[in-house]
């Protein structure tokens, strides 16, 4: 990933040529129309019943400057609808004055300018697209030639002045000797993104060789003294050259790519690359045979040839879904930005026409005005889509609310091995699930030792590379992925990291690094997104996390018989729990409680009664481990032998809080919640003793936090516990948790009610028990810290309540 400052600079490169663009869209109504083609100071052809033809121009004739100011200039640089322009015509040995008329441009002459601005334009919104997402050499090529491309085909602007006219023409120059380089530049790295070495490094740097002789010879004659000097025929030969280049860059570029696509390690890689070739083909192919025969035969009239021009966005549109295929770019956020692109470039597209309505049925003059508006309207839009990707991707959610795939991190904290695995365990899961969410062919584990590294799980086919010492120590600190060009990685240690098919580094520890994943290769070559990249930095620290209490674990299976009790104890404890969550036609139930450690202080349980009378409790027992778990099975035995008395919330805690002070055991502390549901007429009643309140989400998204917490079992001998009464309508939702879930850590910010309130507000229209899994998937996600104990149970109101009267 480029982080360095240049790459934020070249993005300033949108300001010019977005400045093109708009100055031509909105000079496009004062465009002149001569009729002629000049090449230099040939005329190269004349368009049948054109004010050039009108004014006695033929094929082959020279335009002669008038004053030695006018040597360097483009003979018709002058022209302006309605304004006479004289010139000298040399026909043989004859010199005349000719007076040129030109006019606007005719309805077809303007759209067809107007179509290849929108082309442009749309090489702007890719180029933008890409940069925006992922910055690297690759990309960073890719931009420049999608800018250069933009450059290349937008009209010229109507601009004023032989200074800024001089300086327009020379940057064109420049664009059009720099485009075959870049392409050989692109194609050399494609589809890797590293610096090309070898054959394939002097040929781009034979490249801009070429462009930047060319260049400087075009720079040179240009600024050559006018008087006198006989520098037309050395142009003419030099644009002769110029346009042999541009083919020949071109082509060199496709049997570059052509090199990539067979060279694909397998048919799955090839049959993903086949649209790009098929679009770099169809879209340079006819551009390079269009410019070789301009080089050569200036002056054949040659049919089609705006046509290969529109072609060209062939090569940057495959490309663009060639990445979203590979999965460079998570597609559906794709998707949602080109909904947005779409809409706005309709609206154009609608204002355009209105213009061309009006210039046609009522006045000329202002319809086109409001068309080239319009199609500045649409340059701008290109020079912010890329740049804008993030209110792009915000706004585009309204008209694709589809889900995102679980991150690398959820996929690693969902997996089993993440909570009560071994280090090696939790290791191999980690590579499961990187290379699940990257599409890697393969992913290697080694777990530091000291200053040495270990292998602890494969995945894939990524080889194991024989490192040289210090390769630990020369990571220590980093958080982010590096690839193999990073200053980081020991240069001694790149060869066989390359040999191995490694193509980033995945440092696990902020202050000591616990372990290293060796990432293998993507399809389409070894880059990140911005995104990505953020990923898999929270991935790393998740994993940190993990591994340091798997370490743990592993430390306290290594003491024997105590590690095989706590095992024993902590599936005693599970199957303690209800195995079966009560079930009714209009109230849908779920819950679920996970552990720290093997054993803990959380749980809950459910009681039926008769009438379709529910009870249940939820509670927390004080501190952790084994004296927690204790306090827990007593709590739960005493719930039940309480609940089965047909008691209320209230007396139920009441009475358990006697119980526990009369053992008399210091420190022997619950926080419990115990709720009597009545599922028929969706009321619900419940005392709290402690416990985090419940969060109730009603159908219309209104959210309650109801009751007060009572002081905890345990504490006071005569503790009152009042109850508190819930109505239930259809689609409301209550939430009743422990601690655990909100005090969830990350850092120094906690999980919170308003993350719970967020998870439930996207996921309220699943069942249940969707509802629990989310809750818990979002609060492991979130934390960088060990968590505590967790048990979440939900309650969704289904159908219409028996009861009557108003919700209360």
């Amino acid at each position: 990933m480029d982080r360095q400052a240049s790459s934020h600079l070249l993005s300033w490169a949108l300001l010019p040529v977005s400045a093109v663009l708009v100055l031509s869209a909105l000079s496009l109504p004062r465009q002149p129309y001569t009729g002629v083609v000049v090449r230099g100071d040939w005329v190269a052809e004349v368009l049948p019943g054109s004010p050039g033809e009108r004014a006695g121009l033929r094929r082959d004739d020279r335009l002669l400057p008038r004053t030695a100011r006018d040597l360097q200039q483009n003979p018709l640089a002058g022209a302006a609808p309605g304004v006479p322009l004289p010139l000298l015509r040399e026909r043989g040995a004859t010199i005349r004055e000719v007076t040129l008329v030109p006019s606007t441009l005719p309805d077809g002459e303007r759209r067809i300018r107007a179509l290849l601005l929108a082309v442009a334009s749309g090489f702007v919104v890719l180029g933008g697209w890409v940069w925006s997402e992922r910055r690297d050499r690759l990309t960073r090529t890719f931009y420049l030639v999608c800018l250069a491309f933009a450059w290349f085909i937008a009209p010229w602007p109507r601009i004023g002045g032989r200074t800024a006219y001089a300086v327009l023409d020379a940057l064109y120059s420049g664009i059009n000797v720099v485009l075959p380089a870049l392409f050989v530049h692109f194609f050399a790295l494609f589809p890797e993104s590293d610096r090309p070495r070898g054959a394939l490094g002097s040929l781009t740097t034979a490249a801009y060789g070429v462009a930047g002789v060319l260049f400087a010879a075009s720079l040179v004659l240009l600024g050559l003294p006018t008087a006198g000097v006989p520098v037309a025929p050395a142009l003419a030969f030099l644009n002769a050259l110029a346009g042999l280049w541009f083919a020949a860059g071109l082509v060199i570029a496709l049997v570059l790519f052509t090199r990539s696509y067979r060279r694909a390690r397998s048919s799955d890689a090839r049959r993903r690359l086949r649209v790009a070739l098929a679009g770099t083909i169809l879209g340079v192919g006819p551009l390079a045979v269009l410019v070789l025969l301009r080089s050569f035969s200036p002056g054949v009239p040659l049919h089609g040839e705006r046509v290969a021009v529109v072609l060209t966005l062939l090569v940057p549109a495959s490309f663009a879904w060639a990445t979203a295929v590979h999965r460079i770019f998570e597609i559906r956020i794709a998707l949602r930005a080109a909904m947005v692109i779409v809409v706005l470039a309709v609206a154009g597209a609608l204002v355009y026409a209105l213009g061309e309505w009006l210039a046609a049925a009522w006045r000329a003059d202002l319809g086109a005005g409001i068309a080239g508006g319009a199609l500045a309207f649409v340059a701008v839009l290109a020079s912010v889509a890329g740049p804008a990707g993030a209110w792009l991707r915000q706004a585009g959610e309204r008209f694709v609310p589809v889900g995102v795939e679980a991150t690398p991190a959820e996929r690693l904290t969902a997996h089993p091995a993440a909570r009560h695995g071994s280090i090696a365990q939790v290791l191999e899961a980690a590579c499961e699930a990187v290379v699940d969410s990257l599409k890697l062919d393969g992913c290697l584990a080694m777990e530091a030792t000291g200053d040495a590294t270990r292998l602890a799980a494969r995945e894939g086919t990524i080889l194991a590379p024989a490192l040289e010492p210090g390769f630990v120590a020369a990571l220590a600190g980093a958080t982010q992925p590096l690839g193999l060009d990073d200053a980081r990685v020991p240069r001694d240690d790149r060869a066989a990291l390359e040999a191995a098919g490694v193509s980033w580094l995945l440092p696990v520890g902020e202050e000591k690094t616990r372990a290293v994943l060796f990432l293998g290769r993507r399809l389409a070559g070894p880059w990140l997104s911005i995104r990505e990249s953020r990923e898999l930095a929270r991935f790393a620290a998740q994993l940190e996390v993990l591994a340091e209490n798997a370490a743990l674990r592993d430390v306290a299976s290594a003491h024997g018989a105590m590690g095989k009790e706590l095992s024993k104890a902590g599936a005693i404890q599970a199957r303690l729990l209800p195995r079966h969550i009560p079930a009714y036609r209009s109230l849908d139930c779920a819950a679920a409680a996970l552990s720290s450690e093997a054993v803990g202080g959380d749980y809950y349980d459910f009681v039926r009664g008769a009438d379709k009378v529910l009870t249940l409790a939820v509670g927390d027992a004080a501190g952790k481990g084994v004296p927690a778990a204790l306090m827990a099975a007593w709590g739960q035995a005493s719930f039940r032998h309480q609940a089965h008395r047909a008691r209320g919330p209230g007396q139920v805690l009441a009475a358990m809080n006697r119980d526990l002070v009369a053992l008399d055991q210091p420190e022997a502390f619950v926080a419990l919640l115990c709720a009597r549901v009545e599922v028929r007429e969706g009321r619900l009643a419940f005392a709290n003793a402690g416990l985090t309140p419940p969060q109730l989400r009603r159908r219309d998204g209104a959210w309650e936090e109801p009751g007060e917490g009572g002081v905890l079992l345990g504490v006071t001998p005569g503790a009152a516990y009042p109850d508190t009464v819930v109505a239930l309508d259809a689609g409301d939702i209550i939430v009743l948790h422990t601690d655990g879930l909100t005090e969830a850590r990350r850092g120094d910010e906690l999980f919170g009610a308003a993350r719970l309130r967020a998870v439930l507000d996207r996921h309220w229209r699943g069942d249940a028990a969707g509802i629990v899994r989310e809750l818990l998937s979002a609060a492991q996600a979130f934390a960088d810290h060990p968590l505590d104990d967790m048990t979440v149970v939900v309650l969704k109101q289904l159908g219409r309540p028996a009861r009557a009267g108003r919700r209360g």
